[in-house]
């Protein structure tokens, strides 16, 4: 418990210390931005939900764009290619391409899976790559060198697609190689590695695939300031109000349906009026930060935690009984207690805070369950402050 303590005690003070590395070192906040938008590592499980429904809806977009282009492409086929029977086996691909396609637009568009979306889009990359190194090997066996033409900017499609998803670095670079593989694989057969044309198209390649990974990596970035702006509070980073109520909802909504246990707390930091009389809003504001940080550390990843308004913060847990809820929540508390945070004058101050808590009832709706928490959060103010109620 002390070292807890002492950790968000430390914390308090780098955040003062990063103010004057800053303006030391101005480049390091782009070194930063940049390592998070390498790999997902952080990320909270929202914000991979959140990313996973944005990449399944561009993949449903492309892959049915793509479906009707191989359709139609048989058409130009039929006039190019002199073998009937080579536009026959490239016309069976198109429609085996097409098919699979449509199978990518369709199937599996539940929302909040980030490992079916990375599926769905190595998917759409592999897909085009087969098809490429089919069709090639059928006109090279046909001597359609006209056709062949045309056929020849697979590779580059599969590497300019990545441009419109939101993928970290790491992720896109995996997400890249298959189309470097199938090129080399295809000109390796047909003895072509060292011509100069091959080199060209591999520098254009690389070329695209940059380009390509650096869109990616802005899609991200945006995707994260404009999720962060519309989900969290600016001041503890936790989620705001609106948010939090909605993913409280699907929480209590999936608890419901898979009968799991679900319990939520409701804080509030006792006489905060009197700290910002005393001690002045840039001190509340410390506070405030300060009880977000230990929220945070105690409660587990999986649970979902907002500042419900001015001094009141909510956290919903789920699987968890009244007995772990009481245990966390008395964690929070004596922490809360321990933790002193710096005044403008030098000084410390300590807070104590309130907690309610209720443990969701079967056929609950989650306003009820909100009504009987602030119930025993209020029932913990009247009997005296700095203590946890759990609701009747």
């Amino acid at each position: 418990m002390q070292d807890l303590a002492t950790n968000v005690t430390q914390t308090n003070d780098q955040s003062t210390q990063s103010v004057s590395a800053a303006r030391q070192y101005p480049w390091r906040p782009l070194a930063l931005s940049m390592l998070d938008l390498t790999s997902n590592r952080k990320r909270t499980r929202d914000f991979l939900g959140t990313r996973a429904n944005f990449i399944q809806d561009r993949i449903r977009v492309l892959a049915l764009v793509f479906a009707a282009v191989v359709l139609l492409w048989t058409t130009l086929d039929y006039f190019i290619i002199q073998n009937k029977e080579t536009v026959i086996r490239l016309a069976v691909l198109r429609i085996l391409c097409a098919v699979l396609y449509l199978g990518l637009a369709y199937y599996g568009n539940k929302p909040h899976n980030l490992p079916r979306a990375r599926l769905k889009l190595a998917s759409l990359v592999i897909l085009p790559c087969l098809f490429y190194i089919a069709s090639r090997f059928l006109l090279e066996d046909a001597g359609a060198l006209g056709a062949l033409m045309l056929y020849t900017f697979f590779p580059f499609v599969v590497v300019v697609q990545l441009a419109i998803f939101p993928l970290p670095l790491l992720e896109g670079l995996a997400l890249a190689a298959p189309a470097f593989v199938t090129l080399v694989v295809v000109e390796a057969h047909f003895a072509s590695l060292l011509s100069l044309s091959f080199l060209g198209d591999l520098t254009l390649l690389v070329l695209l695939a940059c380009l390509a990974l650096w869109a990616s990596m802005s899609e991200l970035q945006m995707l994260l300031r404009l999720y962060r702006q519309a989900t969290r509070d600016p001041l503890t980073g936790l989620f705001n109000r609106g948010a939090f109520m909605e993913r409280m909802q699907l929480e209590v909504e999936r608890a419901q349906q898979n009968r799991h246990e679900l319990c939520v707390l409701l804080f509030d930091l006792d006489k905060f009026k009197r700290i910002n009389d005393d001690y002045g809003h840039l001190t509340g504001d410390a506070v405030l930060k300060t009880f977000a940080q230990i929220l945070e550390q105690v409660l587990r990843h999986s649970d979902l935690t907002g500042r419900y308004g001015g001094e009141e913060f909510l956290a919903v847990l789920p699987r968890t009984d009244t007995a772990g809820a009481e245990q966390l929540a008395e964690r929070i508390r004596t922490t809360c207690a321990e933790t002193p945070v710096a005044t403008r004058d030098g000084g410390q101050l300590h807070f104590t805070t309130s907690a309610g808590i209720a443990r969701l009832r079967q056929d609950e709706t989650a306003e009820e369950l909100l009504l009987r928490v602030d119930e025993s959060l209020y029932q913990a103010k009247e009997a005296g402050r700095d203590r946890v109620i759990l609701a009747a």
